[in-house]
């Protein structure tokens, strides 16, 4: 039986066992899906105590997307790119790392411009597009948009990640965290951040833009409760569209996507 696990701080919360175990069953392979509670600095001690070989694969979620990089012996571009992973697959010299944050993202930037509700962001436009935060998640989403001729910025709360913003998406306009409020006039609005960023939020503000928010707990978000459900994707729509690549990777095999989006989503 293959063997797979989520690993991070917090965990309990994560959906992942339950959407990783429902498609192997769906798919009839025989594979188990676990979390794990690791905090920064342990990722480490945890591959000490748990042999490689017990293990096929990993999902990474915060505060190891950065870390993880550390343990690996070879990255797909996606992961160059953004500095970051959130997939380690177990092959022959030791760990192949994967950031299907990137394709998560792509699949609902491409999602949002079928819908006749996106004809304002087509290509050319003048459309723009607002990320909340600079962290693993943040930096996928800007790989994501390398391909779209629209007006980025991000906001965040330190200049420590600057650079490795900037390796993301070259184009990138990089703002303080004290203007983040400015983002909601944007186009699309992705939400990055984690939930504490939102503790204090001035009352009566609203979003004009579609959100795509990359949480999901608390249930709703913050900035979920500022949109109408038909103007935003959620975290449990990143988590699905990200699974749906992490299972390809981990099973070497191509799904029906959007089949498997509509059924995964569909549990959670």
């Amino acid at each position: 039986m293959m063997r797979f696990a989520v690993l991070g701080s917090p965990i309990n919360h994560s959906l992942s066992p339950q959407l990783h175990n429902f498609a192997y069953k769906e798919l009839g392979v025989e594979a188990h899906y676990e979390r794990f509670q690791v905090e920064r600095g342990q990722l480490g001690d945890f591959f000490e105590s748990h042999s490689s070989e017990s293990w096929d694969g990993f999902s990474l979620t915060m505060p190891l997307k950065d870390e993880a990089l550390n343990f690996t012996t070879e990255l797909d571009s996606d992961s160059v790119h953004a500095s970051s992973i959130n997939t380690l697959k177990r092959v022959e010299n030791g760990w192949a790392g994967f950031n299907t944050d990137v394709y998560g993202f792509r699949f609902l930037i491409e999602k949002f411009l079928r819908d006749s509700r996106s004809e304002s962001w087509k290509f050319g436009a003048g459309a723009s597009v607002s990320i909340i935060g600079a962290g693993g998640t943040a930096r996928a989403a800007l790989v994501a948009l390398r391909d779209y001729d629209v007006s980025v910025k991000v906001y965040r709360r330190n200049g420590s990640r600057d650079e490795s913003i900037r390796r993301a998406n070259p184009r990138v306009e990089i703002l303080e965290w004290s203007e983040w409020m400015n983002s909601f006039d944007a186009s699309l609005i992705i939400n990055c951040a984690p939930k504490d960023a939102f503790k204090s939020m001035p009352f009566g503000i609203s979003i004009s833009g579609f959100l795509l928010d990359a949480l999901y707990d608390p249930w709703p978000t913050p900035l979920m409760k500022l949109t109408a459900r038909d103007s935003q994707f959620s975290g449990k729509d990143l988590l699905v569209a990200q699974a749906i690549r992490q299972i390809e990777i981990f099973l070497e095999l191509q799904l029906n996507r959007d089949d498997f989006f509509e059924k995964l989503r569909a549990i959670i």
